[in-house]
Order: C-alpha cells, then structure tokens, then sequence
C-alpha cells in the first residue's frame, strides 16, 4: 500500500502566507515520515481566500522536497485549456524530475464554471475532448484536432520528462466516468463520499472496463484520516473538523441516493453526525486500529494506494497535523514496511 497526503485549502483566523508556509513544512514532513505524494485539490471563491491554483503551490511543494510526489487531486480540468494543462504540467514534471501526479475530474460547482465562463452542462463532453487532446500534447508530435470545443493545430514541447508522460489519475463515481478512467487513466481515485462497499461496487465495474479497453487497472481512495486515541482531544477537534466539511459536501449535493440510501431524504444537522458517516469512510484511531482497516479496505475493494486527509480549515492544528503524520509514518507506514 502506498499513502498520500491530501493537504486543505484553507486555514481558518490566519493569514494566506502563514498558511502557504505550514503547507509546505508539512510536506516536508510528510516526506520523512515516508509517505508517497502530498495532493492538493482546486477550489475557487472560498471566503477570506485559500489555495485557487494547485499547480503553483505544487511547484513551491517540489522544490521544497527531494523524493516526495506532488499531484492534483483533482483538477476540475472544463475550466482549463488542454493545451495550458499539458504545459504546466510538463513544467512540473521537469522541475521535480518526474515526480508530478496530473489527476484530474469534470468538476461539479456551478459558481466556478460561472466565473470562468464555462457552460456547466458540458463540462463531461469538455472533459472527454480535454483527454483526447492530453494524449496528443504529450506525444511529442504535431496534431490537428478539430472537436465540438476545442480546434487546435499545434506540437506541444518539450516532451515529458516522465516515460511515457507524467501518470493520470481520473477521479470519478458514474458509470461513463469510470469508463473514462478505464480508458485515459493510469489510476482511478475513489472519491472521500463514497462508502468502502460502494467504493468495492465501483472498483470491480472499473476493472471490468480495464479489460474491456486493454489498460491496467489501479484503485485509489480519497479518505479522511486521523490517528490518535478516541479520549484525545485533537481527535475530537478532527472529528467536529471533518463533519462540517461532509455536511457542506451533503448540501452541495455530493452525497447521491443511488449510493447512499440515507441521502433519500433530507436530513438535519443533527441526523448528518460522525456516527453516521464515519464507518467506511474515516480512518482513524490507533496505530492497531488503522493497519487493520487499511487491511480489510484492501481485500474488499483492491485498492492499491490511499490519499488521506488529515487536517481541515477549522482543525486540527498545523502542530497536531504534523505530530499526527509523524506517528502515522512511524505506526502504520514503517510497520506495514518491516513486515512486507
């Protein structure tokens, strides 16, 4: 199993260069306590500001680091130009020397494609063409494509530091998305809604359209995650953290019905609590607890890598976070390492 670090976008009553700052120490961390990659997400027009431009801060992330991967998990790839995605992305991968990870999504907030101007109901065929277009721009050769979005004669260069390019990860949860990631994607990425068994249902459709195209299948999840002992109060201050950020997930309609059969009905803030969606969703407890999670997620579902989030804009704090991935290091990924 390898692990990540889905890093937050926002720290809450502090500035945006303190926060940038924490950022990168704690990938630094994160490098030595030896997990894989640091990831961070992209999201727009959050109050009081935050990180709106993941490639940028991943830039500072990899010169601050040695052997840690940076990826973008994920970018909402409409509101961008294939061909300026492909260039910042070769950028990275020759900065760090291979060490970027281009995941990417269709996006889903409708204020974010307002204020680029995108029209929201296209955003899945957009995100098709955008695919289509990465291929060519990473090939190395001259291409014409001529889509229904996009017109574009033009030889993208350099060409990728990384054999064949710089890995893509799809994240997605529908059936044509997951057909996607079968066909354009080096790994699929489950997303941090999604319950362990719905995450199992999804992985074994994924693998069967794997083998339909002919590509190899990889499964990743997004998971929330935190270690300590239930009477720690950091491990409370997460819990309360991570709640309120599943509730905005909820009310911007993250939580589907086809998947989850409570999100048939509305529910009070009361009913939307830990109990009710921690369970194959959240990992956390003690180092024993979370190696024998992580065991029973990998038999049920085959996932092969976690990216887990462990701090939020309301909580833990960047000196919990920190001692947290220390501990997660020495108690799950150095145990898990001297046992394989």
């Amino acid at each position: 199993m390898q692990y990540g670090v889905v890093l937050p976008i926002q720290g809450i009553d502090q500035s945006l260069d303190d926060f940038l700052g924490e950022l990168i120490t704690e990938s630094v961390v994160a490098e030595e306590a030896g997990f894989d990659a640091v990831f961070l997400p992209e999201f727009h027009q959050a109050r009081h500001g935050a990180v709106i431009s993941p490639m940028v801060v991943g830039a500072a992330i990899l010169q601050a680091t040695t052997t840690l991967r940076f990826g973008t998990a994920v970018l909402a790839a409409p509101l961008h130009h294939p061909v300026r995605i492909a260039e910042d992305a070769l950028m990275l991968d020759w900065l760090s020397s291979g060490r970027f990870i281009l995941g990417v999504g269709a996006g889903h907030q409708l204020a974010d494609f307002f204020a680029y101007g995108i029209d929201h109901g296209t955003r899945t065929h957009r995100f098709e063409e955008i695919l289509h277009i990465l291929q060519h721009c990473f090939s190395g050769e001259a291409f014409n494509y001529d889509g229904a979005f996009f017109q574009i004669e033009a030889e993208i260069t350099p060409q990728p530091y990384s054999e064949p390019r710089p890995p893509i990860w799809i994240g997605s949860h529908g059936n044509v998305g997951i057909d996607r990631a079968a066909r354009f994607g080096d790994l699929w990425l489950a997303d941090p809604q999604r319950h362990v068994d719905v995450v199992a249902e999804l992985a074994d459709n994924y693998r069967n359209r794997c083998e339909v195209h002919g590509t190899a299948p990889a499964v990743g999840m997004f998971r929330e995650a935190w270690i300590g002992n239930e009477c720690e109060p950091t491990t409370a201050e997460w819990a309360d953290a991570v709640v309120g950020v599943h509730r905005l997930y909820y009310n911007v309609g993250a939580y589907r019905p086809q998947f989850e059969p409570w999100a048939t009905r509305p529910l009070s803030r009361s009913e939307l609590n830990f109990e009710l969606l921690s369970p194959g969703r959240f990992l956390v407890g003690n180092g024993d607890l979370l190696r024998h999670t992580v065991s029973q997620w990998r038999q049920l579902t085959g996932v092969e890598y976690l990216a887990l989030r462990f701090r939020h804009p309301k909580g833990p704090s960047h000196k919990a976070t920190c001692e947290a991935l220390r501990r997660f290091g020495e108690e799950v990924i150095t145990t898990e390492t001297g046992s394989g």
